[in-house]
């Protein structure tokens, strides 16, 4: 059975580029911008091609004060990337709760000033072959 979602995202999407691990790079975020990523479970992903499971590290920094999740998602793992179509990304970071266009831009300045971050980007995720549908069952 596949979980099928109908209707427009309510998350928004930001790629990363670092070349340090997921937990290297969760301790930058977390001492830099005084935030508090948490590891939770894996996001798990069954691809068919190679018909296996795959687990991607997730992490959840929760604003209760402003309704946010966020959820800093790795986009690889050793058999593969979550999401092919964005290969030059190493993370993925998903903000679901309302986030306003300033706002998701702050958030990119800031995450642009930790030391380990190479590069950010605002990303489509309906550009994106398959993170509507992944992404969307992860909230």
């Amino acid at each position: 059975m596949k979980l099928k979602i109908e209707g427009p995202s309510n998350f928004r999407l930001i790629g990363i580029s670092s070349h340090e691990n997921d937990y290297r790079m969760v301790w930058a975020v977390n001492e830099q911008m005084k935030m508090q990523f948490t590891r939770v479970d894996n996001l798990l992903v069954h691809h068919v091609k190679i018909q296996a499971d795959m687990e991607f590290s997730r992490f959840l920094y929760h604003d209760e004060d402003r309704y946010l999740k966020l959820y800093l998602i790795s986009n690889r793992c050793p058999d593969g990337f979550l999401f092919p179509d964005v290969k030059n990304l190493d993370f993925l970071l998903q903000v679901t709760g309302e986030i306003t266009d300033a706002e998701l831009r702050e958030l990119v300045k800031k995450l642009k000033s930790v030391s380990v971050i190479s590069a950010v980007f605002i990303l489509q995720a309906d550009k994106i072959r398959g993170a509507g549908d992944v992404l969307q069952s992860n909230q």
